[in-house]
């Protein structure tokens, strides 16, 4: 401002000298983006050099990543529909069940299934006696299920606790079916003693008097010698505790051997009857049966309870 200027306002001119006016908001925006650019255009230019020097990078290696052969041809897809004939097998099989029926399983060649020899059986089973009849049917075996003590008779055909399916009787010996696995295996009666049923002599017939199909007669002579000679009478046959399932109670004394022509037969027992008492007074221990031996030698008659064939029965003895 002038000194003209100043006068007119009534302003010295020292006061002009020291009035400051602000910058417009346009030359500072200009300021600012001005320094904006300062600082980008190197970035730029950086990133801009990167670039080109990767370009150039990629076109320097690209010959030697690209393949020098062919890529192999693509197999050949068969021809279902020319060659049908060959699943015919599986569609005549039906394996996958499509028809809800199941197919009868594979025969070798000959149409007879080839059975692999049998095994030594894990299942929980003990083989106490057997009884080989004439006809395979009729045989008997007397197992012992582990676990639950109870000893039962079985046939050829009968299952066994679903467990395995008795298939053949022999001595000492029984072959089964194990319904889990199918296959075949053997039991064989452990301790079997060798001694027995072998080295006494057959006892003569006719020494026991056969009345009715439970009542029989026979001397006083005669039971005195049988009773005379025990270890005798104890060789002829071979007995195990009979026990109630469930509880393991022992309730009589199942026959589970016994020799041919011997004094067991001649008294009408059969293999596989349980002697449950005598004389009204149950058998449940070894001490008990000595004691009515002794008893029974002087007895006039003499009544058996069995069990056979799960029945109970009465066998009477008149001592003459």
């Amino acid at each position: 401002m002038d000194s003209g200027q100043a006068a007119g306002l009534g302003l010295s001119t020292k006061d002009c000298a020291t009035v400051k006016f602000p910058r417009s908001p346009s030359s500072a925006s200009s300021g600012a983006r001005s320094a904006l650019w300062a600082k980008a255009l190197p970035i730029s230019l950086f990133v801009l050099a990167g670039y080109l020097a990767a370009d150039l990078g990629t076109l320097w290696v690209r010959g030697s990543m690209l393949p020098t052969q062919p890529p192999p041809a693509r197999p050949k897809q068969p021809n279902f529909g020319a060659n049908f004939a060959s699943y015919q097998n599986i569609v005549s099989r039906n394996i996958f069940n499509s028809d809800g029926k199941i197919p009868d399983p594979l025969a070798a060649k000959g149409g007879q299934h080839q059975e692999l020899p049998p095994i030594p059986s894990q299942l929980p089973l003990n083989l106490s006696g057997t009884l080989v009849h004439s006809n395979p049917e009729k045989s008997l075996a007397a197992l012992e299920i582990r676990g639950k003590n109870q000893i039962l008779s079985y046939r050829p055909g009968q299952r066994i606790e679903n467990l395995a399916t008795l298939e053949k009787v022999e001595r000492m010996k029984i072959f089964l079916r194990n319904l889990n696995t199918g296959r075949l295996e053997f039991i064989e009666m452990k301790n079997a003693p060798k001694i027995a049923l072998k080295t006494a002599a057959p006892t003569q017939t006719g020494d026991v008097k056969k009345v009715s199909e439970t009542e029989f007669e026979i001397k006083r002579a005669d039971l005195l010698k049988y009773t005379n000679d025990l270890s005798s009478i104890l060789m002829q046959a071979r007995v195990v505790p009979a026990k109630r399932g469930g509880t393991g109670e022992i309730y009589g004394y199942r026959l589970v051997e016994m020799q041919p022509g011997s004094i067991y037969t001649q008294l009408g027992l059969n293999v596989m009857d349980v002697i449950t008492c005598v004389n009204g007074t149950a058998v449940t221990s070894p001490q008990q049966a000595m004691e009515m031996y002794t008893t029974l030698r002087n007895s006039g008659q003499v009544e058996i309870c069995i069990e056979r064939g799960g029945r109970n029965q009465n066998l009477k003895y008149n001592i003459r």
